[in-house]
């Protein structure tokens, strides 16, 4: 199987980091393969129509990491990283999230053949597709070196321009907040100074002048706002959006926000470890739109579910940490320990 492995490593153009064990690298490339894949199912042509059906596709891509893992077994704990979540739903999804693959007929899929392309790097754009010729595969992103109908990187997030300061200026307008019959006692506030997890961040005492609060994990969520005397105000926040859509998990953004607002902000540590690869640790959760991005530039490291860890080539980060950093989020360097 390793002679496999390098030959799907050859034709995906993904080399093995200094040091990395021969699970990773089979897990990397499995995982690029995987996509591949899928994507190249979504070329299928049967009486006359092309594409193929959502079900199909899941099942062809379960299959195939069944058997890949059969063949080298040492990447399973990577691709079933899950119970709930099954590799080949995830990786359908992402494609359909982003615009590699357009769904017709509401469960029928066909590839994206208009030719758009994002710029990723000075050199590299993420094509949305399958070029003819002359691509490489990073995680589940298709690369190449030349942009064609080129597409604005917030327009593929589709995401607006707001800086942190702007967009809590936004969320914490007082013409949206109310006095509420609520007592405070009852509630949990988010402390924008602690240093750690989010679900680590919370106390019965608001530290900051605005923030978010909740009577419980399961809600309800409310933006808050202390005046002077102790008035406290709020808005109902709902964070009850899509959690695999492209839009989806974007209450995190707001978080991150309060974060860089009270100069205390998430971090993102980029460790460089040869001349060709990084490796990337995310010190908070991102919205998916973030998230989403790093799937199509980098492999999530522990498993296909990991959203803190990431292997990318070294032309990625700096498009990376602006990404991130549009959104509130602070790079800086660190130290790859393998």
């Amino acid at each position: 199987m390793n002679e496999l492995i390098n030959i799907m490593a050859d034709d995906m153009n993904i080399r093995p980091y200094t040091n990395e064990q021969a699970e990773y690298f089979g897990y990397r490339v499995i995982y690029s393969a995987l996509g591949l894949w899928c994507l190249k199912s979504a070329l299928s042509e049967k009486e006359n129509k092309r594409g193929i059906s959502k079900n199909s596709q899941s099942i062809l891509l379960h299959d195939l990491s069944k058997k890949y893992i059969e063949l080298y077994p040492m990447a399973k704990r990577f691709i079933f990283a899950s119970r709930n979540t099954d590799i080949a739903v995830f990786i359908r999804n992402i494609y359909e999230q982003t615009g590699y693959l357009l769904t017709l007929d509401k469960n029928y899929n066909v590839l994206n053949n208009s030719g758009e392309t994002i710029r990723v790097s000075e050199t590299d754009y993420l094509y949305l597709g399958l070029p003819a010729t002359c691509y490489i595969v990073n995680g589940l992103g298709i690369h190449c070196r030349n942009g064609r109908h080129e597409v604005k990187l917030n327009d593929f997030l589709i995401r607006d321009s707001l800086t942190p300061e702007e967009y809590i200026k936004v969320k914490f307008d007082e013409c949206d907040f109310n006095k509420r019959d609520i007592d405070v006692a009852e509630l949990e506030f988010f402390n924008p100074f602690f240093y750690g997890n989010v679900s680590n961040s919370w106390n019965g005492h608001m530290k900051s002048n605005m923030t978010m609060a909740r009577k419980s994990t399961m809600g309800p969520y409310y933006r808050t706002i202390r005046k002077e005397g102790g008035t406290f105000l709020f808005a109902d926040d709902s964070s009850g959006d899509e959690p695999y859509a492209l839009t989806g998990a974007e209450f995190r953004r707001l978080y991150i926000a309060l974060r860089y607002y009270y100069d205390n902000p998430m971090q993102l540590l980029i460790c460089p470890i040869d001349e060709v690869y990084s490796y990337i640790r995310i010190l908070g959760q991102l919205p998916n739109r973030e998230y989403f991005y790093l799937l199509m530039n980098a492999w999530p490291r522990y498993g296909f579910l990991d959203r803190n860890h990431f292997i990318i080539r070294n032309e990625l980060t700096e498009k990376t940490a602006e990404v991130l950093g549009t959104i509130g989020f602070t790079a800086r360097k660190g130290e790859f320990y393998g």
